[in-house]
């Protein structure tokens, strides 16, 4: 059976992802927060080297500047990759700790290449949906407005009731990316089916995670530096519970 298809009927055991995957955190914690500095810190120079390239994007005279804009360009790009790097290494990590395996620096350091592009794949694709979503309920609620103005406010909260549908649904779609190699599109369908029968409880998981990554933004972003692994460390475990046989290792991949 592929790595991405669901083996467990069963609704996400909250509690027990919580509990593994802050145990899986704790074990490795040094390692884990040690490696988000680093890549966030990449990250993060990236995107200020975006932005202060891209305010030089055109000269005073309104002229092109090429250096500029390819400056602009190589800052995106690696703002890119090192958020990728970031989110497919700390998965990998948290599938090796909750094997109960030692997580060396080298699994965090090395870029899988493949996860990587499998991972922006996914995130593009949902970011895609979620503009699409919002596009066509602003044409709608623009159209509706001419009508009756009261009426503009059903698109927007038809909106707001898909992108909380999507973001549940897709609340396990970077682990069965990364840790089930499947591709974005799979990716989408397999998470679709293991969750709608579960919503409710895959609510809640977001929920979690949600206000986990909300307080370490709170702490001056430095609380990231914790909360992002641990917030991966619950989703690998959630996904374990759900598309890896009891008994089975998380971490099958080289």
């Amino acid at each position: 059976m592929p790595l991405h298809q669901p083996c467990s009927d069963a609704p996400i055991a909250i509690r027990s992802a919580f509990d593994r995957g802050w145990q899986a955190y704790r074990s490795h914690g040094l390692a884990f927060s040690g490696f988000t500095v680093l890549a966030g810190g990449v990250n993060l120079l990236a995107q200020l080297g975006f932005r202060s390239a891209s305010a030089a994007l055109v000269s005073t005279a309104g002229d092109p500047q090429p250096l500029a804009i390819g400056l602009a360009g190589t800052m995106l790009v690696g703002w890119a990759l090192s958020g990728l790097w970031l989110l497919v290494g700390l998965m990998r990590g948290a599938a090796t700790a909750l094997d109960g395996e030692p997580v060396a620096a080298i699994r965090l350091l090395k870029p899988d290449w493949a996860s990587m592009m499998r991972c922006g794949g996914a995130l593009a694709m949902i970011a895609g949906v979620l503009w699409g979503v919002r596009e066509l309920a602003d044409a709608t609620a623009g159209l509706l407005a001419l009508l009756q103005p009261w009426l503009a406010s059903l698109p927007l909260l038809a909106r707001l009731a898909v992108l909380v549908y999507v973001a549940v649904d897709q609340v396990l779609c970077l682990p069965i990316t990364v840790l089930g190699r499947a591709s974005p599109w799979a990716a989408l369908q397999s998470g679709r089916r293991a969750i709608d029968p579960h919503w409710l409880q895959a609510l809640g998981l977001l929920l979690v995670v949600g206000l986990l990554l909300l307080v370490g933004v709170l702490l001056l972003l430095a609380g990231l530096a914790v909360t992002l692994p641990l917030t991966l460390c619950i989703l690998t475990a959630a996904y374990g519970q759900l598309f890896v046989r009891p008994g089975g290792r998380i971490a099958r991949e080289g």
